[in-house]
């Protein structure tokens, strides 16, 4: 019962849609390997804060922000190279499209959370 009145006053999402910015094309293998070191760090600074573990997680940062920016500037120049061919337009137009597919509820609904009221 409550199930079915918060689906109705508050809609419904796509599965598996809730992470949009994931951006699954960055995740290769020297950027996941980059990012798990710097999280291990982080963690391990968390545990024990001294400066040798702050610098070993701050390196590893730049470290991990580096592979990030490398991998997304070969993305984005593979995707400018597109653009600027003989239809490359249309490209812009089909990745707005996508991502307003993903930002967007299958069933949208205004919510008058004042007006719920369970029984």
């Amino acid at each position: 019962m409550i199930a079915e009145v918060a689906r109705s006053e508050l809609g419904l999402t796509k599965t598996n849609r809730w992470k949009i910015d994931k951006q699954i094309w960055l995740w290769m293998d020297e950027v996941k390997q980059a990012v798990r070191e710097k999280k291990r760090l982080y963690h391990v600074l968390l545990r024990s804060k001294t400066a040798d573990n702050l610098r070993k997680y701050r390196e590893t940062r730049k470290t991990a922000k580096k592979a990030v920016a490398m991998t997304k500037a070969a993305h984005y120049k593979v995707i400018n190279k597109d653009l600027d061919k003989i239809g490359g337009e249309l490209l812009i137009y089909r990745l707005a499209k996508s991502e307003k597919r993903q930002a967007d509820d299958v069933g949208k609904s205004s919510c008058n959370c004042a007006t719920l009221q369970l029984q």
